[in-house]
């Protein structure tokens, strides 16, 4: 028998319990009071059979993915497998944590593809790093480029995409200096120089920003969180050519319109959305 690499043993010998719900709200209730965040489209959403949700990175990407898998695990009884980025694996104790405790699986073909078998719902976010490490004026812009693999797997396994778009945590930070203001300086000179940034940090792109949240802190301001799920968008007419490029660039643009969509309804909920104690306004206060 043919030896299976780490990846794969990682999650065909590991069997992820979820938490209690009574811990899920447990832990969720002080974000709740302090974020407020609202929901929309989970009531109609269907749920009889797994799918890839697919979502935003919001800046420093602390307070998208949770707060909406959490709900959905509330309500629904969904419990969302997170493919996270190969580096959270090389932070001790960290890699532990997020895959015992959370179930978060390292991103790859092959452990996508052994999810899907297994018919878990997945959640992904296409922008990752990139749009983590947002700059100035770059408040809900998705940076997909050209990253189709998660369309791809989607479209061979018949899995449905479900949008979910999350609003309002750009707002809980301010960008007070990002990637382009760091390469100007000496040191940054120095490391695109030597070839630093190039080889690790892809120009710049992986470059986090410096934020202010309330006053010169790094704590967010409680602005109001939204999150909407969007309809499914079905992937099963396309599941012979999974691997034909155009095909998977027209899903995935699909996806990103559906996304963008989501955006606006939710920026119109938002600018209407007058519910603010005066707490809440005074912290929300950006830094001038």
């Amino acid at each position: 028998m043919s030896r299976q690499s780490p990846k794969l043993q990682r999650i065909s010998t590991f069997d992820f319990t979820p938490p209690s719900k009574v811990f899920a709200r447990s832990f969720i209730a002080p974000f709740k009071f302090y974020f407020a965040p609202q929901f929309f489209g989970l009531d109609e959403l269907d749920v009889r059979k797994p799918a890839m949700y697919v979502s935003n990175h919001t800046i420093l990407g602390v307070l998208d993915g949770y707060p909406f898998a959490i709900e959905l695990y509330l309500k629904k009884g969904i419990v969302l497998r997170a493919l996270a980025d190969s580096n959270h694996y090389r932070i001790p104790f960290w890699k532990e944590l997020i895959t015992e405790r959370l179930g978060v699986v390292e991103a790859s073909r092959e452990n996508c593809a052994a999810l899907m078998k297994r018919k878990d719902s997945l959640v992904v976010f296409p922008g990752g790093t990139k749009e983590i490490c947002k700059k100035k004026g770059e408040q809900y812009i998705l940076k997909w480029s050209d990253r189709k693999g998660f369309v791809r797997m989607a479209m061979e396994h018949g899995y449905d995409i479900i949008p979910v778009a999350a609003v309002g945590a750009e707002e809980a930070y301010t960008v007070v200096k990002d990637a382009n203001d760091f390469l100007k300086t000496p040191f940054g000179k120095f490391l695109s120089f030597i070839g630093v940034t190039k080889a690790y940090f892809k120009n710049g792109d992986l470059i986090p920003p410096t934020v202010a949240g309330i006053g010169n802190t790094i704590i967010p301001r409680p602005a109001k969180l939204y999150f909407s799920f969007g309809k499914r968008i079905s992937t099963k007419a396309h599941q012979k050519n999974y691997g034909d490029e155009a095909t998977q660039e027209q899903v995935k643009k699909q996806v990103e319109e559906a996304l963008l969509a989501e955006f606006e309804k939710l920026f119109a909920i938002r600018d209407a959305d007058t519910d603010r104690s005066k707490w809440r306004r005074l912290l929300n206060m950006k830094k001038q």
